[in-house]
């Protein structure tokens, strides 16, 4: 009952943010889709787009990246100390998916789904701007 309590807390804290305007991004947007569409479930979603959003967000926030790189410290088998390698190494280690093929999606649902997120409510929030579904498409091949 404990574990229950604290996982029911971490969700209800999780939705402060949003609740109090803080925009989600191409996780999120992408994440619908695929939930939509595919029937993956969220947290799966998270756990394929998260690392490589965050790749592709790069340029604009890698400080900020950095400072999570630092808090997650030591993640054993990460490929690099970036925080989305960490954050890879970290999914995989707790059995997570972590490609959209380990869930079905094939090449040729990319674009329905670049298509479809932009038309979500958080892909035009994202930290790197993102124009049109060709964007997408680069941060589907990165979770391919």
């Amino acid at each position: 009952l404990d574990a229950r309590l604290d996982a029911q807390i971490g969700a209800w804290m999780s939705m402060g943010p949003l609740s109090s305007g803080v925009p989600m991004g191409a996780s999120h947007g992408i994440g619908y889709i695929l939930g939509a569409a595919f029937g993956v479930p969220h947290g799966h979603t998270s756990c394929i787009m998260l690392p490589a959003v965050m790749r592709w967000n790069t340029p604009v926030n890698a400080d900020r990246q950095q400072m999570i790189s630092d808090v997650m410290g030591d993640i054993p088998n990460a490929a690099s100390t970036d925080a989305a390698d960490k954050l890879d190494a970290f999914i995989a280690g707790i059995g997570m998916p972590r490609t959209l093929g380990s869930v079905g999606v094939r090449a040729e649902h990319l674009q329905m789904i670049a298509e479809g997120a932009m038309n979500t409510p958080w892909v035009p929030c994202n930290p790197r701007p993102i124009a049109g579904p060709k964007d997408v498409m680069e941060i589907l091949k990165l979770a391919a």
